[in-house]
Order: structure tokens, then C-alpha cells, then sequence
């Protein structure tokens, strides 16, 4: 038999060994995601989602899966993310699916980005509990990436900012204006002279009179970019976009190699994110549309209702002609107004005016 001390010794060697062979794994060895947003650092609503997003699924985790989440720019070009998810370049991206109008033409009824979209909440119902986050995925079959639902939304943009006042369609005539996609066409139909400019351009644009147009984003957004400095005219609402899911992409084979028990957590990791970006949009845009509206440089006015059904009307036509040439279009659309069919009228039914703040006391 062995001695006291010869057993001892055995006995720590064989601890030893069982507790290098079960101890937590180094952080080396984490599944690490290298991801990327379409947006800068600074800007509201636009980064900071995707940046919470990285944080929240590091902790729900454990820190077992790490996103490495950068700004745009930082590994490819903002309007380069799908490819680079698709490619494996990026594991994920996050990003806006009206950059891809050229290749997946109903790629705007995802971003939303049309005149007469869909409203928040209808959009959010939409994309959860109608056909839309299936459909988003649809549109993308036989690419090499996976859309989970939205990492932020973005409320109404403002309709736009100009250096001449806008008090009837008849004023678009002539008028340089920047702009993208269906909106775009829509505003060329009016006898505009539309503009892409990528955003941090416009701001310049507008100072030299380049453009005497424009619009962006947010009131949040707008504000940080500091348009009300040359541009004494805004109007709202932003009906050519009144609300923009952020598209959030992962790449196939990298989602088909996470854990399965992993996979419900980023995808809650996004419903937080969505559900906080909302609600701090809210407070953001409200108090830059107050700071807007006080300042003696800009007069803050709304669409008139003739004004809106006109747009309402061209735009509409431009939906369905996009709907004429592009079956996967029309099938999409449909989904959008049929359920808008069902659930508008309720949202109208229970609809409560805003009441008026009481003054102080009462």
C-alpha cells in the first residue's frame, strides 16, 4: 500500500487535474461576434440601440457570448454592412433595410420608408405577431443571412427642413431637395429636383445652397446635426417615414453555430433594446421639438390636411406600380394593408386625443 504522504500526494494530484479539466472556460475561449452598425458614435437612436444591444446580451449571457460592436465605418463602409454580414466579413450587423432598395426593392416596406407607412405600434404587431418578420427573412432567401427582429425604432422623422418657406405642394416646383428612395420619386412627381446625399453632407449642402431641402431624421437626430442653425423652416410630420424599424442581420452559418439555449437570449437582448430605444426616443424627440419650437430662428409648422392626402395619393400610386413589377413587392404590401385593415380601425376606435397641459397647480 501506498504511504500517508504518497496517497496525500496522489489525491491533490488527481484535485488538481479535475479542477483544470471543469473550471469556467478562459475568456479566450467565449464565442466572440465581430458586429458592426450603419451609424456613427453620437448620433441618438441610431448607435447607442446597437451599442445597448451588445451590452444587454454580454449579460443575459454571462458573458458566454461577447458582440464586438463598432460604428459605422469602423471595419467596412455604412452602406457596405449587408454584404459584409453576408459574407462573413461581419457575424452581425446592425442597420437599416432601406439602404438595400436597389437589390431587394421591398426592402422599404421593412425600413418603412414610404409616404402613408404604417405607425409604431402597428408596425411593431406587424413584424412580431403578423407575416413581417418572416417575409423580411423571405426577401433576403438564398443570401447568407438571418434578420431577428428590430435592435431600435426610430419614431416620425421631421418632414423636412428648408431654407424657403413650404406652404403648398406647388412650393416643391424647382426646389433642389434631398431625399432617398419611394419618397424621392414622389417629390420628382411634385417638380422636385431630388438629391442623394449621404448624411453627413447635407448639413454642408444646406449651408453653401446647394440644396434648399432636406430631411433626415428625428427631431433628436436633426437637432445634434444642427440644421435649425441654417434652416429657419421645419415641418412636420414626417409622413414619408412615421416610424423605421432598425434592421438587425446575422450571419447564417454564424447563427446555425450558436448554442440553441443562447439563441433565446439575443433575441430578447433585442426586444429590450427595441423597447428602451422607443421609449427614450420619446422624451428625446419631444424635448427637441420643444427646443425648436422656442427658438426665435425657426418656425415650426404642420402638413396641411389637402397637403397630406395628395402625398397619401402619390404615394400610394407609387406602391402599387412597385407592386406591378415586383411579385415578392406585392405580396409584402398586401400583408402590410391587410393587416392595417384589421387593426387600424380599432387603434382609431380607442384613440384619445391629446389633452392640453394644465398650468401649474390645477
Amino acid at each position: 500500500m501506498p504511504s500517508t504522504r504518497g496517497l496525500l500526494a496522489w489525491l491533490a494530484a488527481a484535485l488538481f487535474c479535475w479542477t483544470a479539466l471543469f473550471q469556467p472556460q478562459p475568456a479566450e475561449a467565449k464565442i466572440v461576434w465581430r458586429g458592426q452598425s450603419s451609424y456613427p458614435t453620437g448620433l441618438p437612436q441610431l448607435y447607442s440601440p446597437a451599442e445597448r444591444f451588445a451590452h444587454l446580451v454580454e449579460e443575459l449571457t454571462g458573458g458566454e457570448l461577447v458582440i464586438r460592436m463598432q460604428p459605422g465605418g469602423s471595419i467596412v463602409p455604412s452602406k457596405q454592412v449587408f454584404d459584409a454580414v453576408n459574407s462573413g466579413v461581419l457575424d452581425i450587423g446592425c442597420t437599416w433595410a432601406g439602404w438595400w432598395i436597389g437589390k431587394f426593392p421591398a426592402s422599404v416596406l421593412f425600413a418603412n420608408s414610404y409616404p402613408n407607412g404604417m405607425q409604431m405600434r402597428e408596425m411593431l404587431s406587424w413584424i412580431y405577431h403578423g407575416d413581417g418578420l418572416k417575409l423580411w427573412n423571405e426577401m433576403y432567401a438564398g443570401q447568407n443571412v438571418v434578420v431577428l427582429p428590430p435592435y431600435g425604432m426610430l419614431g416620425s422623422e421631421n418632414f423636412c427642413w428648408s431654407r424657403k418657406p413650404i406652404n403648398s405642394l406647388e412650393d416643391f416646383k424647382g426646389l433642389k431637395f434631398r431625399t432617398v428612395g419611394v419618397w424621392g420619386r414622389c417629390l420628382e412627381r411634385l417638380g422636385a429636383r431630388v438629391v442623394s446625399l449621404a448624411g453627413g453632407e447635407v448639413y454642408p449642402s444646406l449651408e453653401r445652397g446647394v440644396i434648399d431641402a432636406a430631411e433626415f431624421g428625428t427631431p433628436a437626430i436633426d437637432r445634434k446635426l444642427g440644421f435649425e442653425e441654417i434652416c429657419p423652416y421645419l415641418k412636420v410630420p414626417g409622413i414619408h417615414e412615421p416610424c423605421a424599424p432598425l434592421e438587425t442581420l446575422v450571419n447564417e452559418k454564424t447563427w446555425e453555430e450558436l448554442p440553441d439555449r443562447l439563441k433565446p437570449m439575443v433575441k430578447y437582448a433585442l426586444k429590450i433594446s427595441c423597447f428602451e430605444a422607443i421609449n427614450e426616443a420619446m422624451k428625446e424627440d419631444a424635448e427637441a421639438m420643444e427646443y425648436f419650437r422656442s427658438s426665435p430662428k425657426v418656425e415650426v409648422s404642420k402638413l396641411t390636411p389637402e397637403m397630406i392626402e395628395e402625398i397619401k395619393r402619390i404615394g400610394r400610386e407609387e406602391m402599387n406600380k412597385m407592386a406591378r413589377d415586383d411579385p415578392f413587392f406585392a405580396r409584402v404590401l398586401e400583408s402590410q394593408r391587410s393587416f392595417r385593415r384589421l387593426v387600424e380601425p380599432y387603434a382609431d376606435l380607442v384613440r384619445l386625443p391629446y389633452p392640453f397641459a394644465q398650468p401649474e397647480g390645477e
